[in-house]
């Protein structure tokens, strides 16, 4: 079997993941897109915002590579749309999700950050934010109700 000729299995080639001009160009934002609108309908600026949130402000992807993506999902099938309010609100379809259950992709998951696959999953995902809150505490400490929900959750923890 050519892997690179197979829509669903290891992502060095075929159209689906993005690879036309060579190995893994692309390959990590079409899954994302798959990943994030899996179970939440989203805009494009919506993915735009939340890949921001998920790299802590590293990257956030330009319009120009979100949108044309988006429609060339439409077009593979990997993508349906819905028509809310005058936006375009894109969320995986059968085809999409089937690409997903397939695909060896590690971070096919990531949009859901509440699914881990055990408790040290877990932990590991506390450690990661405790790192982004700690890098922004002077926007925490604007906001008077982000400093009670931080201590809340502190004192939850604090039980165990």
């Amino acid at each position: 079997m050519n892997m690179g000729d197979d829509p669903f299995g290891w992502g060095f080639g075929g159209r689906i993941y993005g690879h036309h001009r060579g190995p893994f160009r692309g390959f990590g934002l079409r899954y994302w897109v798959l990943s994030l609108v899996y179970e939440e309908p989203a805009t494009g600026s919506m993915l735009m915002d939340k890949v921001e949130r998920m790299t802590m402000g590293h990257w956030r992807p330009s319009p120009g590579q979100v949108y044309p993506l988006l429609e060339e999902m439409v077009s593979d099938g990997l993508l349906d749309v819905e028509n809310k309010d005058g936006k375009k609100f894109y969320l995986t379809s059968s085809k999409g999700k089937d690409a997903l259950d397939r695909s060896w992709f590690p971070w096919r998951t990531f949009g859901a950050s509440n699914e881990f696959k055990d408790l040290d999953d877990a932990i590991k995902n506390m450690e990661t934010t405790t790192q982004y809150i700690l890098d922004n505490k002077e926007k925490i400490r604007e906001k008077v109700e982000r400093m009670s929900r931080i201590k809340e959750i502190l004192g939850r923890l604090g039980e165990i």
